[in-house]
């Protein structure tokens, strides 16, 4: 390190580092200097081309006072920097506190701040820890569930001539009134009614239930207080229905022909079709089981070991959780603002929220940390690659690997993997007692 910077004094108290470092001259200037190329560029005299000043002559003129605090607060920062840099420091907020030294043309310049550190837990008792899996076991009633919702997928209506159903789609001419005023809104033709299902509510649906196409029925429905649509909430709507035209559900049956053409001729008969639905169900249930294990197992060891988080790390991750809402909302054209005013919300009470998950998975992070240094787990070159080669099948020699690799964040990506390895580790070492389904 040149000698642009000193650390004086370092001193760490919990998860806050005091320091003091000594500024060199040399830095100042450098700092002034560069303060001076920018602030010229606006300076206007009497005989110069405007941003041409001489440094002698802007300083008669406006004086040192610009040049030496922000050149100051420059230096101070690439001080600071180059401090973090050499202590090896993994901070995780802003430094705070700072307080500045007076300024001596050609002198040092002392300041001191406080910085918040990453911990290096200690963690302990995190093996043998005492867990329940779920089962993995597939009841054939979801199975079937899943071949009926794939055969309603397929539904076809047609028309029929018989009385009305449920699930039906009716077409039916409506005229509603309000205490004998006609209520517009509702007064159409051909209007689309699927029963069961429709804007007009339930009981609306229920009357038209057994009743025939093209008689007019005449019925009262009384709507809630606090009903949706303002105009009708708290009063009853009469109506007079006619049904057009009543058409009802045809569910396709499950032959070998109806298989081959919903899975792309992937399966020929009914029984391919139920075991790979079977094996799918299987999958995201051990994905489903295998995450809440982690988590009871994270659960345990956090229970074993109490530590203390900084602030600013509790922060970062509500500020993530922010941005998630803002993106998302951002994609329906919303806005967290517009969230937060239909939730009736505000900004602090949103984050307070937030805020509990947000210290969850930062204790559990570095709790994984801490068992992966005490362990030395680590993700290796190999490992990255393997990884690599899993998630792009076509990434079939090291030098597509190595372009993957290139596109990545590879710290990221690293500790995703080092992650996973931690988590094997603990399984491999925990008790677990799978529950009784």
């Amino acid at each position: 390190m040149v000698d642009d910077m000193k650390v004086i004094k370092s001193k760490q108290k919990d998860n806050t580092m005091f320091l003091e470092i000594e500024v060199s001259p040399d830095t100042i200037s450098t700092s002034m200097d560069k303060v001076f190329k920018d602030v010229v560029k606006h300076a206007k005299v009497a005989g110069f081309r405007q941003g041409k000043v001489p440094r002698d002559i802007f300083e008669k003129n406006y004086g040192t006072e610009v040049l030496v605090k922000d050149g100051l607060s420059d230096a101070v920062n690439t001080s600071y920097v180059q401090a973090i840099t050499e202590l090896k420091l993994d901070i995780v907020d802003y430094p705070k506190n700072v307080n500045i030294g007076e300024y001596k043309e050609n002198s040092p310049v002392n300041f001191t701040c406080e910085v918040d550190v990453k911990p290096q837990i200690k963690v302990d008792k995190y093996k043998g820890v005492k867990v329940e899996k779920e089962p993995v076991e597939i009841d054939p009633d979801l199975v079937d569930a899943q071949i009926k919702q794939l055969l309603n997928s397929h539904v076809e209506y047609k028309v029929v001539d018989r009385a009305v159903e449920e699930e039906d789609l009716l077409k039916v001419n409506i005229k509603a009134s309000i205490e004998g005023a006609e209520f517009s809104r509702w007064t159409k033709q051909n209007v689309g009614v699927g029963v069961g299902s429709s804007i007009f509510s339930a009981k609306f649906d229920a009357n038209l239930v057994g009743k025939k196409a093209n008689e007019m029925h005449s019925f009262s429905v009384s709507y809630d207080d606090d009903y949706y649509l303002k105009d009708v909430a708290g009063k009853s709507v009469d109506f007079e229905a006619t049904i057009t035209e009543v058409k009802g559900k045809n569910l396709p049956e499950l032959t070998e022909e109806f298989v081959k053409k919903v899975s792309n001729n992937q399966f020929n008969n009914e029984a391919e079709l139920r075991t790979n639905i079977k094996t799918s169900l299987e999958d995201q249930r051990t994905k489903d089981s295998e995450e809440k294990l982690k988590n009871a197992i994270i659960e345990k060891i956090l229970e074993k070991n109490s530590f203390d988080i900084p602030q600013g790390m509790i922060q970062q991750e509500i500020d993530a959780d922010k941005r998630y809402y803002e993106n998302t909302l951002g994609k329906s054209g919303s806005s967290i603002e517009n969230y937060l005013s239909m939730m009736k919300q505000s900004m602090e009470d949103f984050e307070k929220q937030l805020e509990e998950g947000a210290l969850k998975r930062v204790k559990s992070q570095l709790i994984l940390e801490g068992i992966a240094r005490k362990e030395s787990i680590s993700a290796s070159d190999d490992d990255m690659k393997d990884e690599i080669k899993k998630m792009k099948p076509d990434a079939d020699n090291d030098e597509k690997v190595t372009a993957e690799l290139a596109k990545i964040n590879q710290d990221g990506f690293k500790n995703m993997i080092t992650q996973r390895k931690v988590f094997d580790f603990l399984i491999d070492h925990a008790k677990i007692k799978v529950k009784k389904s």
